[in-house]
């Protein structure tokens, strides 16, 4: 989050109506400094790498020990990155690679390991069946420590509501919350205690039934109490009365 370079200006630019003028201001040069010594890309793939990194950073050079992210890289680069080797070299490399190999010299010899017919060591996640106890995070355990002190607390409760405009298709609506529970595990996440200990359970699915109440023969002047009565009374409900994640 800190900016790549600084503009110090005696006074900003501004239009007419005295606003300020933007596309008035002055391109910031980027200045890097390196404390190590210049050193030449050595191999092909160092020299198409270094006009990479020179491309996406606004660089005129490249040294082999330079440190991408030393460079004002950061890690929305990174992915561009990734996509310029793969689309130069043919050469998948995982995201965490870049963040490990971080200086030109380091990644490039990673590039060059499956093109030499050598097999990366690509580590992959294994999805977890939901058959089976599941611990809870460090943030779930806080929450269900503090509900144990306090049974019922609404302190960790955030409540939104969100008003719409015009024809609502309530039909719609409720399949497409549906939907979205469907395809997260942890709407349809509820905690119980097995052994002394609390644990995730998952259900296989669950429907949920959008409630309506109507409010069309309330005066308008009252409905925007009884709403706010609504949404207050439904805020005061604590943790394990939801009784699941949603």
């Amino acid at each position: 989050m800190i900016p790549v370079s600084f503009v110090i200006l005696k006074a900003l630019p501004l239009t007419p109506k005295g606003k300020l003028d933007r596309h008035a201001l002055p391109a910031p040069q980027v200045v890097v400094s390196k404390e190590t010594t210049f050193i030449a890309p050595r191999t092909l793939v160092e020299e198409v790498l270094a006009g990479i990194w020179m491309q996406l950073l606004g660089l005129t050079q490249v040294s082999i020990d330079d440190n991408f992210f030393d460079l004002a890289g950061h890690s929305l680069l990174v992915t561009q990155v990734i996509s310029h080797i793969c689309t130069t070299f043919s050469v998948e490399i995982p995201l965490p690679q870049l963040f490990e190999a971080t200086n030109l010299a380091a990644l490039a010899a990673q590039i060059e390991i499956p093109m030499q017919g050598e097999q990366q060591v690509i580590i992959t996640i294994t999805p977890v069946t939901i058959n089976q106890n599941l611990p809870l995070s460090f943030a779930q355990q806080r929450l269900w420590f503090f509900d144990q002190l306090e049974p019922g607390c609404r302190s960790y409760n955030l409540p939104r509501t969100v008003g719409l405009q015009g024809k609502l298709n309530i039909d719609t609506l409720s399949a497409s919350l549906n939907e979205i529970i469907k395809r997260h595990e942890i709407l349809r996440t509820s905690f119980t205690i097995s052994d002394g200990q609390a644990i995730q359970v998952i259900s296989p699915s669950f429907n949920l039934q959008l409630p309506v109440v109507d409010l069309q023969n309330i005066p308008q002047e009252q409905r925007e109490t009884e709403l706010y009565r609504l949404g207050k009374e439904e805020a005061q409900i604590g943790f394990t009365s939801l009784k699941r994640l949603y």
